[in-house]
């Protein structure tokens, strides 16, 4: 009997080997829509499975959660069922003026103020994209004339974080705050796997706006703009991952 993930509830065989990483299972539900025969792997508790074909490449799509621990379970049982590439879909608060909602960011490297990872590594250890993730997703926005702003975002445990750590943050150059993608990125590393992240902007937190505050309503947190951008941060996934797959990770990687 073939071993089964407790959490994700699939087996070796039931996942590919690109995987992309939204928290929300609606989104996971979206991104699923992109792909030919998108088949339903599993649903438990905030882990929801797709597994589909985009132009001919195998994907898998699987939602996280929300923060770091969840996240790991994720990654950790992915990766048992044979998943090598990891990209997080999501969505961040921008730290920085002059970024404004819908933008979309690619970071190079996040903050690990997580607390999930410091229980793998030491906290000296460097939460970063790796190069082939990082190379594909900015080689397409460009070829999709998407502009995406890259950087080091804060990956924190803590969604109502004080405005005043938040500034100290953005004094120090972040460009956003998000929940997951450290996580992502040092399991990966230490994993000798793949690991990368691309997110939308919905709130500025320095010039003021927080999630939701821009066009969103009760029955959706986000705005139609946010909604619009996810829609181009799912292709310049996808597209990275039909990129990778065709070329090869030590092109990519170059």
């Amino acid at each position: 009997m073939s071993w089964i993930a407790p959490h994700l509830l699939i087996k070796p065989g039931d996942v590919a080997k690109y995987v992309l990483l939204p928290g929300d299972p609606a989104r996971a539900k979206r991104i699923a829509e992109f792909l030919d025969g998108a088949m339903l792997k599993s649903v438990n508790r905030e882990f929801v499975v797709y597994t589909g074909r985009y132009k001919g490449v195998e994907v898998s799509v699987t939602s996280t959660g929300i923060g770091g621990p969840s996240t790991a379970i994720a990654v950790e049982e992915l990766a048992r069922c044979g998943a090598k590439y990891f990209i997080r879909v999501g969505t961040c608060g921008a730290l920085r003026k002059g970024i404004a909602v819908g933008d979309i960011i690619v970071p190079y490297g996040a903050v690990r103020l997580d607390g999930v990872t410091k229980r793998y590594v030491s906290p000296e250890y460097p939460a970063v994209a790796h190069p082939v993730i990082f190379n594909a997703l900015t080689k397409i926005a460009r070829e999709l004339n998407i502009n995406v702003i890259t950087g080091i975002v804060v990956s924190d445990d803590m969604f109502y974080v004080s405005l005043n750590e938040l500034k100290y943050w953005s004094s120090l150059n972040a460009v956003a705050i998000e929940m997951e993608a450290s996580t992502i990125m040092v399991l990966a590393s230490l994993k000798g796997l793949y690991g990368g992240a691309i997110l939308v902007v919905d709130g500025n937190i320095i010039e003021g706006t927080g999630k939701a505050d821009v066009g969103a309503s009760g029955k959706s947190e986000v705005s139609q703009v946010v909604k619009e951008a996810i829609d181009k941060e799912i292709r310049i996934a996808l597209e990275a991952v039909k990129y990778i797959a065709e070329k090869g990770c030590e092109e990519v990687e170059c």
